[in-house]
């Protein structure tokens, strides 16, 4: 039998890494304030951002999962991703338009089935069970409701306050933010490789090297 030349738990992790640092990263490239995370495509750090969620698209195309749901539903995130990269949101708050909608739309699809990976199939041999496993149960639960809150939080915010308050109060940008976070978090924990959620038997070991691949 021969060995897997691929291994989810990388791709999770890799994942989880881009999602967490994403923010970060346009923040650093970007000269003016940013109103959301979104925003950077209208700055220096548009090649970033986009480049940045491709690449979170593609690894979310090859991820298959455990189940031909999982694999179906990853391909419609994956797809959603690519359509936040490729629609842009306004240039400013409030002055949307079709191609703005557009990204609204994908990244709800896209926040909302990460949101499930987290709440559904990562706590699926998790939840219940104690030890480490069961520490990954609590992150994978906080991660969801986190990414959950954020946009629940926005859109309330929307709905209670103009598009000047919303910019003061830099709210698209915080739940944006928040919400990749979780995102990161909760990929890099089903990564497997942080000692502290993780026993040795079933962590991943990135430099080499075949361990079992206990389910998230």
């Amino acid at each position: 039998m021969h060995a897997k030349v691929f291994d989810y738990r990388l791709l999770r992790l890799i994942m989880g890494t881009i999602a967490f640092c994403l923010p970060l990263v346009v923040d650093a490239f970007s000269s003016t304030e940013l109103a959301s995370i979104s925003a950077s495509y209208h700055t220096e750090a548009r090649d970033l951002f986009v480049g940045l969620l491709f690449v979170v698209g593609a690894l979310l195309l090859g991820y298959r999962g455990h189940s031909t749901r999982e694999n179906r539903i990853s391909n419609i995130a994956a797809l959603a991703a690519i359509g936040v990269a490729l629609f842009p949101t306004a240039r400013l708050p409030g002055t949307g338009g079709l191609m703005a909608d557009i990204h609204y739309v994908c990244a709800i699809v896209l926040f909302s089935i990460l949101a499930w990976f987290c709440l559904g199939p990562f706590r699926l041999n998790t939840k219940g069970k104690g030890g480490k496993r069961g520490r990954r149960a609590r992150v994978y639960m906080a991660s969801g409701c986190v990414i959950i809150g954020s946009m629940a939080g926005l859109a309330i915010a929307k709905l209670l306050f103009n598009a000047e308050t919303l910019r003061a109060w830099e709210v698209t940008y915080w739940a944006e933010l928040l919400a990749l976070w979780a995102f990161g978090v909760a990929w890099i924990t089903a990564g497997k490789v942080l000692p502290f959620l993780v026993s040795e038997e079933e962590a991943l070991n990135p430099f080499g090297g075949h361990r079992a691949q206990a389910s998230s």
